[in-house]
């Protein structure tokens, strides 16, 4: 893993709040134009085609009070994002815009249908020269992959209060990194607010890279550039 090209990672594309909205295109392109890795996620539509998309309801990006596992492709679309002419990309059509110009982070959301979206991820990159390493919160998800694609580079997400688990026992677990003996990452994935030069240096004689998210402002990438070897950011004057 060649962690110095992904050493600066746009989270998202290099979107904002105005007319490029994040994983987006848009977004996409005007990474590629300032050379910065990309970081995008993956979720799976209800007839089974990989999108480019965050959050596992629409609203906030769309305004429609649904799910993307819901829509089918087609459904999905038709939609816009952020009121802009943008439109949520599959997974496929991405890779080929991006043609290998940049690096790329895909990080795998939680989902119950997983094996069948890293079935057909797999598929799909196999067709894609370009490089990229693959992340996901959900241990589930590196454990296939270290089965059944053991050669794909694959990271482990951790936040010490990950919002989206419920159980306060398997919050501490997760948070606490104890799967990892099980899914073996190559490089691990923190929330900045959790990271410290003594956890880096730890990581760093097992072997394993560090990632930050996200960084949104100078401040925080200050405190953190020295201790991770990929910062994956927001708003670019944070690490310019």
């Amino acid at each position: 893993m060649n962690v110095e090209k992904y050493e600066k990672t746009a989270h998202r594309g290099l979107h904002n709040k105005r007319d490029i909205p994040e994983n987006s295109m848009e977004a996409f392109n005007k990474a590629i134009e300032k050379n910065y890795a990309i970081e995008l996620d993956i979720r799976m539509s209800k007839d089974g085609y990989l999108v480019v998309f965050h959050d596992e309801n629409l609203k906030r990006m769309t305004g429609i009070k649904e799910d993307v596992s819901s829509l089918n492709l087609n459904e999905i679309k038709k939609l816009k994002l952020l009121a802009t002419e943008s439109k949520i990309p599959t997974f496929e059509d991405v890779l080929l815009f991006i043609d290998n110009r940049v690096p790329i982070i895909i990080e795998v959301k939680t989902d119950e249908r997983y094996k069948e979206i890293l079935s057909k991820l797999i598929n799909t990159l196999k067709n894609y020269n370009g490089e990229y390493i693959v992340e996901a919160f959900d241990p589930r998800i590196l454990f296939w992959l270290k089965k059944n694609a053991p050669t794909i580079i694959r990271g482990q997400l951790a936040d010490k209060n990950i919002r989206e688990v419920k159980s306060r026992i398997l919050k501490i677990l997760l948070g606490k990194m104890v799967f990892n003996i099980f899914t073996k990452p190559d490089f691990i994935a923190y929330q900045y607010t959790n990271m410290n030069n003594k956890f880096y240096q730890k990581q760093k004689k097992k072997g394993i890279a560090v990632a930050v998210w996200t960084v949104k402002s100078k401040e925080e990438y200050l405190k953190v550039k020295d201790c991770s070897d990929i910062v994956i950011f927001e708003n670019e004057e944070s690490v310019l």
